[in-house]
């Protein structure tokens, strides 16, 4: 019987558009949404209130802002961006 050890078996890098998407991780990250209205409370569960108009996202440790603007609609609005630039200049 032969021997099969999959031990000895070498892997190449990727390659084709595997290898575009390994070197390039950004282009397959799905986008952060900057601003979002807020419909129900149940979009807040990921949050924590630090102040009155203060949000922390708990999973990206992303800081909000919540707003209620004149049409009476309640918004959440990033902060910084990935690279902790604010967003609004």
């Amino acid at each position: 019987m032969a021997n099969y050890d999959l031990g000895q078996i070498q892997s190449s890098a990727a390659s084709g558009i595997d290898a575009l998407f390994e070197r390039e991780p950004q282009l397959v990250a799905p986008l952060k949404p900057k601003r979002m209205r807020v419909a129900s409370l149940n979009q807040l569960v990921g949050f924590q209130r630090v102040s009155a108009e203060t949000l922390i996202h708990k999973c990206d440790r992303d800081l909000w802002s919540l707003k209620k603007e004149g049409d009476g609609k309640f918004y959440i609005e990033r902060l910084f961006d990935d690279n902790g630039s604010p967003l609004k200049g």
